[in-house]
């Protein structure tokens, strides 16, 4: 017996998670708050054309939080806080998740080293998801950020270990994966250091000129 296709999804049924918990320590100054194009990196990734057709979005704080806590607010997100990030990434997945009210259907996550994914991205991989447990963005056959998981699994995320990897969870076999392929260079910017900002800016100078 055949099953109907699954609906796609809509980003109104879908969450952002985004890591910003982290001490900056090779950026030498907070990642979230680092300006480019006269933004913050934060208010990059939270444009209003985005925020405005998501479920939700949660902002995930550690370090620094007294200084990025007034960014994202005046944005327009809720914040939580991590109390002990520097215990792993984990913790901050985790708080994110948490906070995730029960409607949600799948759930984007995001690093705020990765600010400049188009809005059709996004869309792009809620269409595709489909039945999968994860959909993850792929460009010139590389994969990047951010994966939209299914709700399903967030339980299995939460309580993993402070030491696992989301990577080993959302990579297990049993997991059901989609690769979409996307065309935008956004998707594996890792802005770690002053020097990647120099990559930041030629993903910036593509998109201005198409």
């Amino acid at each position: 017996m055949s099953h109907p296709p699954t609906p796609a999804l809509t980003l109104d049924r879908i969450a952002l998670v985004v890591l910003a918990a982290g001490a900056s320590t090779r950026m030498g100054t907070p990642k979230a708050l680092v300006t480019f194009e006269g933004q913050a990196l934060l208010e990059h990734l939270l444009s209003p054309h985005l925020l405005d057709r998501l479920a939700d979005a949660v902002v995930v704080l550690g370090h620094h939080c007294d200084r990025v806590r007034p960014v994202a607010e005046r944005i327009g997100c809720r914040c939580v806080l991590n109390p002990d990030p520097d215990r792993g990434r984990m913790t901050s997945i985790g708080a994110g998740l948490a906070a995730i009210p029960p409607h949600i259907d799948a759930v984007f996550l995001q690093g705020v080293d990765c600010p400049l994914v188009r809005l059709a991205t996004y869309e792009q991989l809620a269409a595709q998801l489909g039945g999968a447990d994860v959909a993850i963005p792929r460009y010139d056959g590389r994969d990047g950020h951010p994966p939209l998981f299914s709700t399903r699994l967030v339980p299995r995320i939460v309580n993993a270990r402070a030491d696992e990897s989301l990577r080993n969870i959302l990579y297990s076999n049993d997991v059901r994966r989609v690769a979409v392929d996307v065309d935008d260079p956004g998707v594996l910017l890792n802005i770690d250091r002053p020097e990647d900002l120099d990559q930041l800016a030629m993903v910036w100078r593509r998109r201005d000129c198409e």
